[in-house]
Formats: structure tokens, C-alpha cells, sequence
């Protein structure tokens, strides 16, 4: 181990997967192979019903534990990213949660180092389809809503394209590629919550959990963190159907 990796500050990159996106782990392994920066580990924790999965990815070469698949998916999420966050707290001062469907730029964890923030996330495009039917391109960020409860008012991915570079102050970020900070992990649990609609039976269908990225955001802000977007780091984001 060279001198200047031995300073370097520790990453572990990683995220919980399943075999619902199989269909773009090739284009995530190329995402990690490309990774530039030099003392980082990845570690994936898989929640799918059987082990195959895990098995697929070990091949690749890439740490992965397999962990109990639950029938409420939220629980299995947040199962394997407390891991993940226990393991971070433990080895490495910062975690990325790079989510399986995400391919940032090969200079992602520099970029994000660069900003010395506790919490940056980097731009990650999506297509937000409203009950109506129409499609808004956005990016995964976001500022309160003043007039909804656990609500965000997502940023037109146009508008935040044209600017090439800098950092945005911002209320909301999704996991799917999120620096956080070893302060930041002690102070923030990853976790969700159960909607209050009336029709919810604690099943796991979105509509019926305020997730963690919405509880991250929030528990942020409560105990003073404060979230940064780099603009300059562009994603891409191999979602199907709609989800992320």
C-alpha cells in the first residue's frame, strides 16, 4: 500500500440488490470497474428469495452476503443497509450507497471527497409519472413542499443540466448515489415509515411506505446535517417501469 492511500480517506461503496435488477448488473460492474479512485472496497448485500444471485455477483469478484428475503421488501432494504451502514461506522470514514441500477462517472468518489460535505449526492436522472399519465424528466433531488407533509418538489432535470458544475443546497436526495460521512452515519439510522393511508395494510407497495430516502432527508435536517448536490456529477440511471 502506497503512502498516499494509506491518507486517502476509506470509501465503502455498496447497496442492497436483488434479482429484480439482474437486467443491469453488467452495466453496474463496469460502473464499478471504472472507479478511479484508489482505497475503496464494495460490498453488496443481496435480499433475494434464493442465493443465486449472490452467487452471479461473487463471480464478478465482489463482496456480497446474502441476507434473509422478506415479504415486506422495505424490511429487507433497510436490514441490509443498516449492515452496510454498521460495517462503514466500524472500517471506513465515508459510505456511498451506489444503488444497482446507477453508473456515475469514474471520478465520483473524488468529486464527492472534493466538497469535504458530510452528505453529497450526485445527479441521477429519472421519469417521474404522475397519476395523470404525464412524465416529467427529473432529478432526484429535491426541496420541501411546504403544503405536503413528507413531500418534495423534485428538480426539472433541464434546469439542473445546464449547470455544468458547483453544489446545490437541497432538502431531499435519494439513495441511488449518496456520499455520507462517518458523522453522518453515527447520528442517522437508516429507516422507513408506514404511510398513514387508511387503506394501508402493511404490505410493502410504495404507495403504502414513506421510504428511507424520504426518512434520511429528514432525520438530515434534524440533526443539523446539511445535503449537498455536485452538479457536476452526472449519472446514469437504468430504471424499468418507472421505479427506481
Amino acid at each position: 500500500m502506497t503512502l498516499k492511500k494509506f491518507m486517502e480517506p476509506k470509501v465503502l461503496v455498496g447497496c442492497t440488490v436483488a434479482d429484480l435488477k439482474r437486467y443491469c448488473l453488467g452495466n453496474y460492474v463496469q460502473g464499478l470497474r471504472r472507479l478511479t479512485y484508489k482505497n475503496f472496497d464494495v460490498l453488496l448485500i443481496d435480499n433475494s428469495k434464493t442465493d443465486k444471485y449472490a452467487k452471479e455477483i461473487a463471480k464478478f469478484g465482489y463482496n456480497v452476503i446474502k441476507t434473509k428475503h422478506h415479504e415486506n421488501i422495505a424490511d429487507s432494504i433497510m436490514e441490509g443497509m443498516n449492515m452496510l451502514r454498521d460495517i462503514a461506522l466500524k472500517d471506513y470514514d465515508y459510505f456511498l450507497c451506489l444503488e444497482q441500477d446507477v453508473v456515475p462517472p469514474p471520478n465520483v468518489i473524488e468529486q464527492m471527497l472534493e466538497t469535504k460535505k458530510d452528505i453529497v449526492t450526485g445527479i441521477v436522472p429519472h421519469v417521474l409519472v404522475r397519476h395523470d399519465g404525464r412524465a416529467n424528466n427529473i432529478a432526484l433531488i429535491g426541496i420541501d413542499d411546504t403544503k405536503n407533509k413528507d413531500k418534495y418538489k423534485y428538480f426539472d432535470l433541464e434546469s439542473v443540466m445546464q449547470n455544468k458544475e458547483g453544489l446545490l443546497k437541497v432538502d431531499y436526495c435519494a439513495m441511488t448515489c449518496l456520499m455520507m460521512s462517518k458523522n453522518a452515519l453515527k447520528k442517522i439510522k437508516f429507516r422507513y415509515e408506514n404511510s398513514k393511508n387508511e387503506n394501508n395494510k402493511g404490505d410493502s407497495k410504495p404507495q403504502n411506505v414513506v421510504w428511507h430516502d424520504i426518512c434520511f432527508s429528514k432525520d438530515a435536517k434534524k440533526n443539523k446535517f446539511e445535503i449537498y448536490a455536485n452538479l457536476g456529477i452526472r449519472c446514469q440511471h437504468y430504471f424499468f417501469n418507472g421505479w427506481c
